[in-house]
């Protein structure tokens, strides 16, 4: 397998498990709840996963992101889980949004040769992303911090642990 290979394998199953905690997401405001005082909710985390994979779509091709400035508030670094849902886009279009970011940071890396991910990522990356491929591994690693938190939130809902079902596919 070749580094893009098991680069894109760990962004899409990384999405395939966050995706399934999300669709067990029954009540809207159920995503609102959060496990403890100061922490994240699904719906930030959500808008956080869609915003950051616009974030780095900016970085690697900037003419395939949007502009999201409008959502910096609500779902960028360092913005504050908010309590009330309707401040929020709706569920359907934060959803659509996660997908829509998602299949365009996949394209941007399809565009990628092996050889392209070893190039430098421009002036003023962060330093812990020297190169266009670890732009790729930090998102395949960011996300299941999140999607960890999500599980707590799944299981407090009611559901069975995803790893006590048949492996999600």
């Amino acid at each position: 397998m070749t580094l893009k290979e098991r680069l894109r394998f760990g962004l899409e199953h990384a999405r395939r498990m966050t995706d399934k905690l999300l669709d067990e997401i029954q009540e809207p405001n159920d995503w609102l709840l959060r496990p403890a005082q100061n922490t994240n909710h699904a719906m930030w985390i959500a808008g956080h996963l869609a915003f950051t994979d616009n974030r780095f779509a900016t970085m690697l091709d900037s003419p395939s992101a949007i502009d999201l400035n409008h959502l910096k508030d609500l779902f960028g670094k360092f913005s504050q889980p908010l309590d009330e849902l309707s401040v929020y886009p709706s569920i359907e279009e934060v959803r659509e949004l996660m997908r829509d970011r998602r299949q365009n940071f996949l394209r941007i890396l399809d565009n990628c040769s092996e050889e392209d991910l070893e190039q430098p990522t421009p002036e003023g990356a962060p330093q812990f992303m020297p190169n266009l491929g670890l732009v790729f591994q930090m998102a395949a690693w960011h996300e299941p911090i999140h999607t960890g938190q999500l599980t707590i939130i799944h299981r407090i809902l009611g559901n069975t642990p995803l790893a006590d079902r048949p492996a999600v596919k």
